[in-house]
């Protein structure tokens, strides 16, 4: 009783200093919807309160809607090939992992720095080996005058890089004046195909000062290369993904790499089983991932163009937001392509650190 007769009071106190101010209590019920205090408006329809908090909204600028349409077209059109050159091959944990790696060497992040130079080197040998071996076997077999004033004017060739870009021409140019001169069709065979597999690595130039490594480091019999080559294919099989796995056979091979250290210009300083093990990892994903990575390459070129455009869409929202502005419908709709930006920037952001193994800017 006591309760509801305070909350009486309270009312009639209301009435009372209401009518002491000149205010009728029923005068609300004259004022129009707009007039009326804006806990007895309504919130929809005419006078309602969403369509102060509408009208109260700023106009955008016309340049503003004429900027973002321009900067949208453009970007529907890199977003379209996007699209095009997205791939499911992409979405594999594998080739994920060889995307972070290849950022980490392009970098040189970590135990990554200073490796580019010596795993593309490593992995060109490796590719190489037949023709070096080749090479090698033809110049222990066929040691005729002729054929012996051929190897020698190889090796001058060899100790000269400025002369690699015409190494071809000297080089069939040599052996039309020698091959008259050879005097059995099996040396002249030989020789032929000594000039095919140098033609081969003078596609090349870093081959042919690979070729020049070998000789001049008397490593010339190429066991090395071979063993280094039947470790990585057993790798690529089965442990490509687990470098605790690799580092323990490059530790039964530790000999074999190091013999290759100079070969392949590997600082002193990184001489260490798991930078091998790294190197062997490296160039194995390489060989399982090379043509779907030159294609996520390209998807990213395009991306970056994309994102030049997206940069500007994102700033248009940051400074007209829908909050403060009147915006037409098309600015709330999904731009075309972000999923693609979201999706890579998810793939390629370590959760844990936060680190991120991609750039657009």
């Amino acid at each position: 009783m006591i309760q509801e007769r305070d909350a009486t009071d309270v009312l009639e106190l209301s009435c009372y200093t209401m009518v002491k101010s000149g205010q009728d209590v029923t005068s609300n019920n004259q004022l129009s919807s707009k007039e009326q205090p804006w806990w007895n408006r309504p919130i929809t329809g005419e006078g309602g309160l969403l369509e102060d908090l509408f009208k109260s909204k700023e106009d955008l600028p016309e340049s503003v809607v004429t900027l973002r349409n321009k900067q949208l077209l453009d970007l529907m059109v890199f977003a379209k090939t996007a699209i095009a050159i997205d791939s499911e091959k992409f979405n594999n944990e594998e080739f994920i992992a060889f995307v972070k790696i290849k950022y980490l060497l392009t970098k040189g992040i970590g135990d990554y720095e200073g490796l580019n130079e010596s795993i593309s080197l490593l992995q060109l040998a490796i590719r190489a080996k037949d023709s070096f071996i080749a090479i090698d076997q033809t110049e222990l077999r066929y040691r005729g005058y002729k054929q012996q004033e051929v190897y020698s004017f190889v090796e001058s060739l060899l100790s000269q890089p400025d002369q690699y870009e015409e190494f071809n021409i000297q080089i069939t140019e040599k052996l039309r004046d020698a091959l008259p001169q050879i005097r059995t069709d099996e040396g002249k065979r030989a020789m032929l195909a000594y000039g095919k597999h140098l033609n081969y690595l003078a596609e090349n130039p870093l081959c042919l000062s690979l070729l020049s490594r070998f000789k001049r480091f008397q490593l010339a019999d190429y066991s090395v290369l071979k063993i280094i080559a039947e470790l990585l294919q057993g790798v690529e099989k089965s442990h490509t993904h687990d470098l605790n796995n690799i580092t323990k056979i490059v530790n039964d091979h530790i000999s074999e790499f190091r013999a290759l250290k100079t070969i392949i210009n590997l600082p002193d300083e990184k001489d260490d089983p798991r930078i091998y093990a790294i190197m062997i990892q490296c160039v194995a994903l390489a060989h399982a991932h090379e043509i779907s990575y030159l294609k996520f390459e390209e998807l990213m070129k395009v991306l970056r163009k994309w994102y030049s455009n997206y940069k500007v869409l994102q700033k248009i929202a940051e400074e007209y937001p829908a909050s403060r502005y009147k915006l037409p419908k098309e600015f709330l709709e999904a731009i075309p392509g972000e999923d693609i930006l979201l999706k890579y920037q998810r793939w390629l952001t370590d959760k844990q650190t936060g680190m991120t193994y991609f750039e657009f800017d």
